[in-house]
């Protein structure tokens, strides 16, 4: 006799995961949905030792592949390896609240929907990551739209879009999640997903959108009007919520400043770089 609650895989792809694994593998742990297979793809480019402890984490609540360099090559592995009908794809350092699971199933499979985006909010230390926080609040918690991407949808449905696109580095969220729009309408839950940023250093983060630029190549192609305003520094979920800005203008300042530079690092990376693999 078949379950009434049908597999749902949950897919993380990780990389050097130590500090955040064991709390975000628990809080999958903990969904009141009780049909769950976990596929952690974790890659090999890192250190032998760092590989070796956080694979001995990972193998206590999951199935462990290794797969790379790229996270979506990664998450395409934990797709392919699902033994779930749906999927549910996250990162490392992000930690579900208690229905977010539950939620996305009973939302998926009773609307007419072909995935969901799921709210994040995020945590972490330090004056850099409560920027982060703000500004993701404001464009994903509090709007909607070519801020987020889709994290929960069915396997088949994923598959027949070709997954995630190993050439769009930094971008393949946004990429897979408008070839899934195309086949259908994208909804969204109402639970959210804590992330956590850590304390974030402002240079790391312009570092990473500098290496993630070059693919914007073939995104800007794909997608010109959408990642034109993605890239813009300044957003119109901004103007709609300014009293907030007004209220924390120091965090404010922080934004426009670690926007701007993102910007900068991202046009520099579009003149100057070409693309290959890296470790990242």
């Amino acid at each position: 006799m078949a379950s009434k609650f049908p597999i749902i895989t949950v897919a993380i792809a990780t990389y050097d995961c130590e500090r955040t694994i064991e709390k975000c593998l628990l809080s999958i742990k903990k969904q009141t949905y009780p049909n769950i297979d976990i596929v952690v793809v974790d890659s090999s480019y890192y250190d032998k030792e760092k590989q070796d402890r956080c694979k001995k984490i990972i193998e206590k609540y999951a199935r462990y592949f290794q797969d790379g360099p790229e996270r979506s090559i990664q998450r395409n592995k934990g797709i392919k390896e699902a033994k779930g009908e749906y999927v549910l794809i996250i990162d490392q350092d992000m930690y579900l609240t208690k229905n977010v699971v539950k939620e996305s199933y009973e939302e998926l499979s009773n609307k007419n929907y072909i995935a969901l985006t799921i709210p994040e909010i995020s945590i972490g230390e330090g004056f850099w990551t409560k920027c982060v926080a703000m500004e993701r609040y404001v464009s994903t918690v509090l709007e909607e739209g070519m801020n987020e991407c889709c994290r929960f949808f069915r396997k088949k449905d994923a598959i027949m879009v070709g997954g995630y696109d190993p050439k769009i580095v930094g971008m393949e969220d946004s990429d897979f999640h408008y070839k899934m729009q195309a086949r259908g309408e994208i909804g969204k839950i109402k639970s959210y997903i804590y992330h956590d940023e850590g304390k974030t250093n402002f240079f790391s983060r312009v570092k990473k959108k500098y290496y993630y630029s070059v693919a914007f190549r073939e995104y800007l192609k794909r997608y010109p009007n959408i990642a034109v305003k993605q890239f813009f520094p300044f957003k119109k979920a901004y103007i709609k919520h300014w009293k907030l800005f007004v209220k924390n203008p120091i965090t404010t300042v922080g934004i426009i400043i670690l926007r701007s530079a993102e910007v900068i690092a991202g046009f520099l990376g579009l003149a100057f770089r070409r693309y290959k693999y890296e470790k990242r």
